[in-house]
């Protein structure tokens, strides 16, 4: 394999695993929200309070922000370096 289309999978493999982690972390942002805006007596959520969930979307937006950005920057190295082959 060459070296170029080494850092090419680098980039585009960085992409999909940051891409990844985005769903994750956004599943649990709108789990928060959801919450937030319809609370439940049946679903027992891991800290009920008000102020455990905002705790938790305090923790998962900058993560969101993080990985969008990872995404964005490695979809565009990658194929930056694969538009230089």
């Amino acid at each position: 394999m060459k070296k170029t289309n080494f850092i090419v999978v680098f980039w585009l493999l960085l992409a999909l695993i940051s891409f990844v982690v985005f769903v994750i972390n956004f599943s649990g942002f709108w789990d928060s929200i959801s919450y937030l805006i319809f609370p439940s007596k049946e679903y027992v959520y891991e800290g009920n309070s008000r102020e455990d969930l905002l705790r938790k979307l305090i923790q998962v937006i900058p993560m969101i922000v993080f990985t969008v950005t990872t995404f964005i920057v490695g979809i565009k190295q990658g194929l930056k370096n694969y538009n230089r082959l």
